[in-house]
């Protein structure tokens, strides 16, 4: 009785590193609350992987020494109170190659919220990425997170744009269905740097941290297709030609082992050229992708990308703000 007491009043509260050995559950647990009734399908797996790791125990601490900074299960800080976790916020790298850092799930109970702790915790995080020779820090926030977004603006952080995410139920019914447009067309396999170059053109520069393209994602010829089928996956693609240039293009991921699974769609379309509907009506005609749902992250002041996505039935579920903090 007198040392479970003294185990009490001994326990740590405050700032520390995040260890993969002890805490990975409890920050699954901390990020399940935090978000709980707006997680997506992504994040939802994401929290079972960490609870899966978190059961490892030592051979967690063990697997990730091995790991560079910012590249380990879960880098980052945790927040505790009386030796609970009640806190938390990640940090891992944009890209290897990049001077970059990323700061995710920023999470705290409820009960814990407005006593500034996720002012240290992302502070925390800043320091680290510094400590590191990071040139620039970002993140993502709801836009309509008032509070979280005045504490990333205290700590210097400014907003470079912003990504609406949509979502269309499993055989939604759309409100029109345009004819294929002769012009959509799937592409030829040595057509994959064109779209590459295309997509590269048209993503915001302020949005392209969160997710930067990648040439190999483009790939078009059998050996992708093989990779992805061995993983179960498939991706399918259409382009929009216009005056021999491809003008236009859209890609659909989807899980092959899970109809239930939601897929994903990506939009990439040149100014001036309105082949939005057509490349959605090509995509969505396919059975596969009609009968399950489907998302899509998109900048979110097109407004004719946004205008063609609610004609087949994709509708709002969050709009993201991108914030960085510049380091230098």
């Amino acid at each position: 009785m007198v040392a479970a007491t003294i185990r009490r009043q001994t326990a740590f509260s405050g700032l520390r590193p995040l260890d993969a050995a002890r805490d990975l559950g409890g920050v699954a647990a901390v990020i399940a609350e935090a978000f709980r009734g707006e997680m997506d399908p992504a994040g939802a797996r994401a929290v079972r992987g960490m609870r899966m790791i978190g059961r490892l125990g030592p051979l967690a601490w063990w697997l990730d020494l091995f790991a560079s900074v910012g590249e380990g299960f879960a880098p980052g800080f945790v927040w505790l109170e009386d030796g609970h976790i009640v806190g938390n916020a990640t940090l891992r790298r944009a890209v290897p190659s990049w001077r970059g850092w990323i700061v995710g799930n920023v999470a705290v109970l409820p009960e814990h919220r407005g006593r500034g702790i996720a002012h240290q915790l992302v502070e925390a995080c800043i320091a680290q990425a510094r400590d590191e020779g990071g040139e620039w820090v970002a993140l993502e926030v709801r836009a309509d997170n008032e509070p979280a977004r005045h504490v990333y603006s205290s700590l210097g952080f400014e907003q470079t744009g912003t990504v609406a995410q949509l979502r269309r139920e499993a055989n939604a019914l759309e409100q029109m269905d345009p004819p294929a447009d002769a012009s959509v067309r799937r592409p030829r396999s040595s057509e994959g740097k064109t779209i590459f170059t295309l997509a590269q053109s048209v993503t915001p520069e302020g949005l392209r941290w969160a997710e930067p393209l990648r040439e190999s994602e483009f790939a078009l010829g059998w050996d992708k297709s093989l990779d992805l089928w061995l993983s179960g996956q498939r991706e399918s693609w259409w382009v929009a030609p216009s005056d021999g240039k491809i003008v236009g293009a859209i890609e659909a991921q989807t899980f092959l082992n899970n109809r239930r699974e939601e897929g994903r769609l990506r939009m990439w379309v040149a100014a001036g050229h309105r082949p939005h509907a057509a490349l959605i009506n090509a995509a969505m005609r396919r059975r596969e992708l009609a009968s399950r749902p489907m998302v899509v992250a998109h900048p979110a002041d097109d407004a004719e990308a946004m205008e063609a996505l609610a004609l087949f039935g994709f509708r709002p579920l969050r709009t993201l703000a991108h914030m960085k903090l510049n380091l230098r």
